[in-house]
């Protein structure tokens, strides 16, 4: 069954120093309380941070777990071992374990805000990454979506430096369209909408979906989403 849940429901804490961090879903069996976030089977985790301006996050390292930063709104830099990296809303950050990162927005006024998406691999190293959705050749489902592949595999082929992760993508709906029907028997899936509401049709039962929401969408889970408004439908898609 797909779970809904609005980062604005969640309550916030403060976490790597600076940053205001909303928890989405978790790890079930990394977690033994019954906080119903505690749901995820084949990803890590998955959370929402938001960095205000002048300010840094800690300088920080993870065993043994690779992350993606999304950015969601506002310009930073992101520091990977020794360089520092500008960053800007709608960046997919590919960031290794055991290789120290920091986020800054000490440059700015206003909020930088993004995803920290996470999974569990065996060992150390890798190649960081920086892809933006709009350098990306768009691809369509044949019906009414169209998809950014940002990182990970797709296919044979590997666009984007992941190992735990399948892909990191975004998604629009045109308006008045849908998607194909979607069904992984291998895939485990978060949604994040971006922009606009719709309605996500799961195994027979309709769901509305907006700005904000964050979906978990489970293996073996039968569904389409349906955009009826006048403007396009944004989100993006998570899977391992």
């Amino acid at each position: 069954m797909v779970f809904i849940l609005n980062w604005r429901d969640v309550q916030p804490k403060i976490a790597h120093l600076s940053a205001v961090h909303w928890g989405g879903f978790r790890d079930r069996e990394r977690n033994d309380d019954p906080d119903e976030r505690n749901r995820l089977q084949k990803l890590q985790g998955f959370a929402r941070h938001a960095l205000q301006g002048r300010k840094t996050s800690d300088h920080h390292k993870h065993e043994n777990l690779e992350q993606v930063y999304y950015v969601l709104s506002g310009r930073g830099e992101v520091l990977f071992g020794e360089e520092r990296y500008p960053v800007q809303d709608g960046d997919a950050i590919y960031l290794p374990p055991g290789v120290h990162h920091q986020m800054f927005n000490d440059m700015n006024q206003e909020w930088l805000e993004h995803h920290v998406i996470s999974q569990q691999v065996e060992g150390n190293g890798g190649e960081f990454a920086i892809r933006n959705w709009r350098d990306v050749a768009p691809v369509g489902d044949g019906q009414g979506a169209v998809r950014w592949h940002q990182l990970g595999r797709v296919g044979e082929a590997d666009i984007g430096f992941t190992r735990g992760f399948q892909s990191i993508d975004r998604e629009a709906v045109q308006p008045s369209g849908k998607t194909i029907e979607r069904c992984y028997d291998d895939l485990e899936q978060v949604y994040y909408i971006l922009e606009n509401s719709g309605v996500l049709i799961a195994d027979g039962e309709e769901h509305p979906i907006q700005e904000g929401d964050m979906v978990h969408v489970p293996v073996g889970a039968k569904y389409t989403i349906a955009n009826p408004h006048a403007e396009w439908l944004s989100y993006m898609i998570m899977a391992a």
